[in-house]
């Protein structure tokens, strides 16, 4: 009897000894690390993108406003002593669809209202787009290309009358920030930006016949090139 009760008690030990030591495992094996403990273990990454996108292609759009800064004609093919060689600040917007390619390159198409001091323009043209620095759904540095063609009007023409005007090619080269919070975005960016626009001018010429009749002749024609250079500075809202 008395045996018994030795082995029941050495039994009863045994199974509070093994519990003991399956509950300390335990706790060393669960033991929570604390977020502030590991957000200061953790190195911090600017350009990381927290949210997963493998989407390969795209859509996007963009309307940006902004102005031009700048001098008046600065290349001519004829004459030109009374251009206007003043500093000016004009109006242009624009916007553009397209699509994002990969993480970085954005292509798409774009149509633009431009202001100068006598012509206004409607530019159609290209535009590509790399992200030089960033994330895709945070934040990026990035640099643009737009290239095109322009239809221009004239305003205040004054004692300037051209028969005809006619567009040129409009490139800009810019940088910017682009800043994204879900699927909006917003960035301002900076660069210079020309536009090549022609004045065509055609006046009659006329001779005299040994009769003394006044007759006709070919008429004089006259263009003028005009390369309107600009700092352009611009805001632009858009999705995606």
């Amino acid at each position: 009897m008395c045996l018994k009760y030795t082995l029941l008690k050495i039994l009863v030990c045994a199974g509070t000894l093994a519990a003991g030591q399956d509950f300390e495992a335990d706790s060393v094996y669960y033991t929570p690390i604390s977020k502030q403990a590991e957000s200061k273990r953790a190195p911090k990454q600017i350009f990381k993108d927290t949210v997963k996108n493998n989407q390969r292609f795209a859509y996007y759009f963009t309307v940006q406003s902004g102005t031009l800064i700048g001098d008046g004609p600065s290349e001519l093919l004829v004459g030109c002593t009374d251009c206007d060689q003043s500093k000016e600040i004009t109006f242009s917007a624009a916007t553009i669809h397209g699509i994002t390619i990969g993480r970085k390159l954005r292509t798409g198409l774009g149509i633009g209202f431009d202001t100068y001091k006598e012509w206004k323009t409607l530019p159609l043209f290209g535009s590509v787009s790399w992200d030089i620095l960033g994330t895709k759904n945070i934040h990026a540095l990035f640099i643009q290309a737009n290239y095109g063609w322009s239809k221009p009007w004239r305003d205040n023409l004054g004692w300037d009358n051209p028969t005809s005007t006619e567009g040129g090619r409009m490139a800009s080269a810019v940088v910017g920030y682009r800043i994204k919070y879900h699927d909006a975005t917003v960035s301002l960016s900076i660069g210079p930006k020309t536009q090549r626009l022609y004045r065509h001018y055609e006046s009659p010429t006329y001779y005299y016949l040994s009769d003394g009749t006044v007759v006709e002749g070919t008429p004089n024609k006259t263009t003028i090139k005009e390369d309107l250079g600009r700092l352009m500075i611009s805001l632009s809202v858009g999705w995606k």
